[in-house]
C-alpha cells in the first residue's frame, strides 16, 4: 500500500507538470477583445506591450531632439518565411493641432542598438510561421508634445518594395 501512495503521489506531480499553464500565453494568442492588438490581413499581428515614451535618451544613447519608443510584439502568421522586416515597414505621423502633418522614419541604428542590448532579435532576424517576435522600435522626433501620433505599419519583407498590408495605429504617448 505504501508503494502504491507513492506511485500515486509522484504520478500526480508528473501529470501536474504537463497540464498547460494559461497565465503565461501572450494575449495575443487569446480568442479576445484587445485594444493593443492591430491585425493585418489576418497574418500579421502587432500588438503595443507598453505605451509609448518620449525622452532624450534610450538605451544610453542622448540626441539632440527627442526619441519616441515603445515596446511592441509581432505575431507572424504569414505561411512563408521572410529575411526579417525592412525598417521602411515602421512610420510615425503626427498632426498638430493646427492640422500640420509630420511624418518620422524608425531611428534605425538606435532600434536595433537597443534591441541587441536587451537580447531581443533584431528586424534582420529570420520570420518564420507562427513567430511571436518583441521588438523596441525608436523615432528620432523635434518635440515632447504627446497628442496626435500614429504609427504606419506596412509590414515589408526585409529588402522588399511591396508591402504585405498598411494599417494606421494609434499611439498613446505617457
Amino acid at each position: 500500500m505504501k508503494k502504491f501512495s507513492i506511485l500515486l503521489f509522484f504520478g500526480i506531480i508528473f501529470l501536474i507538470t504537463l497540464l498547460p499553464c494559461s497565465a503565461d500565453i501572450d494575449p495575443i494568442l487569446l480568442n479576445k477583445p484587445n485594444d493593443a492588438v492591430f491585425g493585418c490581413r489576418n497574418d500579421i499581428f502587432f500588438e503595443f506591450l507598453d505605451d509609448a515614451v518620449i525622452s532624450k535618451t534610450v538605451c544610453g544613447r542622448v540626441t539632440d531632439a527627442f526619441y519616441l519608443y515603445f515596446k511592441a510584439e509581432i505575431l507572424f502568421l504569414v505561411e512563408e518565411s521572410w529575411d526579417g522586416i525592412d525598417k521602411s515597414s515602421f512610420r510615425l505621423r503626427h498632426i498638430s493641432q493646427d492640422g500640420t502633418q509630420e511624418t518620422y522614419p524608425l531611428d534605425y541604428a538606435i532600434t536595433m542598438n537597443t534591441n541587441l542590448r536587451y537580447e531581443w532579435k533584431t528586424l534582420s532576424d529570420r520570420l518564420y510561421f507562427t513567430s511571436l517576435t518583441p521588438y523596441y522600435l525608436v523615432f528620432k522626433v523635434p518635440s515632447m508634445v504627446t497628442v496626435g501620433w500614429t504609427l504606419l505599419f506596412s509590414p515589408t519583407q526585409r529588402g522588399g518594395t511591396t508591402p504585405y498590408c498598411e494599417i494606421e495605429i494609434p499611439l498613446k504617448v505617457r
